[in-house]
């Protein structure tokens, strides 16, 4: 648990279960959110098997494998963020792993790199007690077209285009944000967003922008 010093936090809540006999792998995936001392189950959903394809795996002859995301570049709304590699929680709750401060964001490294096929996620803070503006604080003025740019750990930029934003409440499925389809590369960007639910200790909605990759 993180302490009350950091605010507003997210987590992907990670449950696999193997069927022996079918290999059959089911994947519950939660976002939390920790602001002002609570901890409250902020989304959630269970989602089909993930199919991540090997590095080598190609869209076409000339694929050339991604690296592991180093840096997010948004011109449009003034983020350049370093991008840590995050799994699951340290405590083995099945939570996934933050960032651990208000200006990186945080890539879930159980599911693709950027730029390989299928969806990567990537979320961030909106603001904290004592941070009016966190790194994705305009996040929901993105729009569609705009450019999302990953730089990744060989150098190479990978460019995304906006193609949808979309508004949850704060419980609603959401398995369409790790969807296991591989006809594209797809980058998922999340944040909270609306009104402030003091009797909740959430703002009660998320906002999630969809980018897929600018092909050549």
């Amino acid at each position: 648990m993180m302490s009350t010093d950091t605010t507003r936090t997210f987590s992907w809540r990670t449950a696999l279960a193997i069927a022996l006999g079918v290999g059959l792998l089911i994947v519950g995936l939660s976002i939390f959110l920790e602001t002002r001392g609570v901890t409250v189950d902020a989304l959630s959903a269970d989602l089909p098997a993930l199919s991540i394809p090997p590095a080598s795996a190609s869209t076409g002859t000339s694929f050339e494998a991604p690296g592991k995301p180093v840096r997010l570049i948004i011109p449009s709304i003034g983020v350049d963020a370093n991008v840590q590699s995050v799994g699951l929680y340290w405590n083995g709750d099945g939570d996934m792993g933050i960032p651990t401060n208000f200006t990186d964001v945080a890539w879930y490294n159980g599911g693709p790199v950027p730029g390989a096929p299928g969806s990567a996620v990537i979320d961030g803070h909106l603001d904290g007690r004592n941070v009016k503006e966190a790194v994705f604080y305009d996040l929901g003025k993105l729009q569609i077209g705009d450019l999302v740019e990953v730089v990744d750990a060989n150098g190479k930029t990978w460019q995304f285009k906006v193609v949808d934003t979309k508004t949850y409440d704060y419980n609603a499925p959401t398995a369409d944000i790790f969807s296991s389809d591989t006809s594209k590369a797809r980058l998922n960007l999340i944040t909270c967003a609306g009104d402030w639910d003091a009797t909740q200790g959430v703002y009660n909605k998320r906002v999630v922008v969809f980018t897929e990759l600018v092909t050549s």
